[in-house]
């Protein structure tokens, strides 16, 4: 067994930069998903539970494009005579490859490509591999990030040989919490194991979120397995952009959101799709499984509590198919995606106490059956031998032991770290030892030396020191949203009551927390010393949160013009957005017209004034609009799919002629 770092050099896109304002969470912490009536009543506790959007203090990360170049990634390499995984602990730790070394063979969807796209919490993401998301609904916080990775040392128990393995870490900073996840590859092992251990050593409890993403090769006659045939699927139509989702209890292979066909294989769904295996807490050793038609099967089992098991799949339908190509390159993206989390689905929150953790054990290897096994006409058939193959090759006694003795090591200290993450460990450190509180866990190492730049306003308060004062162009390095650091901000603000820098990071604490009123008071207050243009926005964001888009409008517009122009895109294109909500086509086609050619060609500005085109009746200008592909896209979005057909509709064109590059529509 061996543990190396490594170079990966793929074509690709990779995000630049982050946009620099802050973006608000949802007033509304819950969604409001729905039940079609056959849900279960306990199937509805937590139904919603905490998945509105939230982002800060991290910022999103929406700056990429379409045009792939040559690049260098570094990796993190952990194999035996086996087995070979490829990590990138640039983005999230992604487990991006998976190889078999005997056979060549990959057991993962590795993407040829790195393309970004606008999936994720941050926005950007990219398909393939393995990821794991905590926290917060939705691809998480760190899928485009830098996370750590370090080796393990554990010493061999009576004289016995001693064992490395490789541990993936980092501190959440939207709960306060750590977590990490101990990779396990011994010599002999043909199945990678990874221990999850998520530790919560606060005085309240946080909500939780986590759910391991698993992409793997959809191709004719790939089929999806659990332990069980319960499922609680989602209803197409309700996946529309600003729609609740809408789930329903059925029973696979036959779902009443695909009438006469079976539900088991993903390419049976003529629409994006998702349902969500329940499988029972009895069962100690929950596990998924797609089996192809050779025989061979993909497979993973886990230990309580990570029990439901979920599929994905992008759907058999043109926007589906779009879809795969963007991601990847045409022809060569399709994979259908097997999850695991702790909820009956992604919009089921649910509560981590305090002073305490979560620890599963998750295993990923094969099985096979023989050709055509996997395929029966008999699902309840097809699934016994599926069934009893993942047995086979991942015993539950195994799982069980393996997890054992995964918990017995997840304590150790990291032995050398690979790779740096961010500072926000160490700087939480830092401030429990001002405050005399105890450290972070001893397995959690978070040196000084990643102490940097986004840091630095904080380190400056705990050292009771001011905040560097702000001008109109220059941006916080980053936001705090920690409700620890409010005392030490108001306490800047006593000690220096014109500290705009420090009225402008409180203010966003507060709103992050909860308290609007005090928050846009604050704002206002500076305003009268220094009319930062952030603080116009920030107002004009709570005006718009509470329901005042006209007042929202009125502050963007008390920022000058030539700000716009100079400051960073974010500013103008929340404006425009603005008045692209309130309709003010003419108004909004007027500033577009004044702009200089690199904001013109800024996709999300660019993508406003389509809108305005539309209604201007600027036909010519929407029809060279039509002939892009564009990056900024959200899954579900179909803005630029209901222009066009705004447009043919307006100019007679058959509705059946909707260009291939715009049509990413999920059903």
């Amino acid at each position: 067994m061996s543990i190396t770092k490594g170079i990966l050099k793929i074509d690709g896109a990779r995000p630049e930069g982050a946009n620099p304002l802050p973006l608000f969470r949802d007033r509304q912490k819950n969604k409001h998903p729905k039940s079609n009536g056959t849900m279960r009543p306990e199937e509805l506790d937590y139904f919603g539970y905490e998945s509105a959007f939230r982002v800060l203090p991290y910022k999103m990360q929406d700056r990429y494009t379409r045009i792939k170049t040559r690049l260098t990634l570094t990796s993190v390499v952990l194999e035996n005579e086996h087995l070979r995984a490829e990590f990138l602990p640039e983005f999230g730790g992604r487990l991006y490859s998976l190889r078999e070394k005997e056979t060549d063979r990959e057991l993962l969807y590795c993407n040829p490509v790195m393309q970004p796209a606008n999936l994720a919490i941050r926005n950007a993401w990219f398909s393939g591999g393995i990821e794991w998301n905590i926290a917060q609904l939705g691809h998480t916080f760190s899928t485009c990030d830098d996370v750590f990775f370090a080796a393990v040392k554990a010493g061999g128990a009576s004289g016995g040989k001693e064992e490395e393995f490789l541990r993936m870490y980092d501190y959440e900073r939207t709960r306060g919490l750590v977590w990490q996840i101990d990779f396990h590859l011994p010599e002999g092992a043909r199945s990678l194991t990874a221990h999850v251990r998520i530790v919560n050593d606060q005085p309240h409890s946080v909500p939780m979120y986590w759910w391991t993403n698993i992409a793997v090769k959809e191709e004719e006659g790939s089929r999806v397995f659990s332990g069980t045939d319960e499922v609680l699927y989602i209803e197409p139509q309700s996946q529309a952009e600003g729609s609740e989702h809408c789930f329903g209890r059925g029973q696979l292979p036959d779902l009443p959101v695909l009438p006469g066909k079976d539900a088991s294989y993903s390419l049976n769904f003529d629409f994006s799709s998702e349902y969500f295996f329940q499988n029972p807490v009895s069962d100690t050793a929950p596990w998924e499984a797609v089996s192809y038609r050779d025989g061979s099967v993909f497979c993973e089992r886990s230990t309580q509590p990570l029990r439901i098991r979920k599929m994905f799949c992008w759907g058999s339908h043109s926007g589906g198919r779009s879809w795969c190509d963007y991601l990847s390159l045409p022809g060569q993206g399709d994979y259908i995606e097997i999850q695991a989390g702790l909820a009956p689905t992604q919009l089921h929150g649910m509560e981590m106490d305090a002073q305490s953790s979560i620890e599963f054990t998750q295993i990923f290897g094969t099985a096979a059956v023989q050709p055509g096994e996997g395929n029966l006409d008999s699902y309840g058939q097809a699934q016994a031998l599926i069934r009893k193959a993942v047995e086979q090759s991942l015993p539950a006694e195994e799982v069980a032991w393996a997890d054992m003795h995964c918990r017995t090591l997840a304590s150790l200290p990291c032995e050398t770290i690979l790779h740096r993450g961010h500072g926000w460990g160490a700087i939480e450190n830092m401030r429990r030892r001002t405050e005399n509180k105890p450290l972070l866990p001893a397995s959690f190492t978070f040196p000084q030396d990643t102490l940097g730049k986004e840091q630095e306003p904080w380190i400056c308060l705990l050292e009771g020191r001011a905040l560097p004062e702000l001008n109109d162009t220059h941006f916080p390095a980053s936001w705090m949203t920690d409700a620890n650091y409010i005392p030490y901000l108001e306490r800047c603000i006593k000690s220096d009551p014109h500290n705009t820098a420090a009225q402008l990071h409180l203010g966003v604490n507060l709103y992050e927390n909860g308290r609007y009123d005090e928050a846009a008071a604050l704002w206002e207050k500076a305003l009268l010393a220094k009319p930062l243009p952030i603080l116009h926005r920030n107002l004009a964001c709570a005006a718009h949160q509470e329901g005042d888009l006209k007042k929202a409008i009125r502050q963007m517009e008390q920022i000058a013009f030539d700000t716009y122009i100079t400051t960073d895109a974010a500013f103008l294109h929340e404006y425009l957005r603005l008045l692209a909500e309130d309709g003010q086509w003419q108004k909004l086609n007027g500033i577009y017209q004044k702009l200089p050619a690199r904001l013109k060609e800024e996709e999300r500005i660019y993508l406003l004034e389509c809108e305005a085109a539309l209604h201007l009746e600027n036909w010519s200008f929407l029809e060279e609009a039509f002939q892009k592909e564009y990056a900024s896209i959200r899954e579900g979005e179909t803005k630029i799919t209901d222009i066009w057909f705004a447009y043919a509709a307006a100019n007679q064109i058959d509705p059946k002629q909707l260009p291939k590059n715009l049509d990413l529509r999920m059903f």
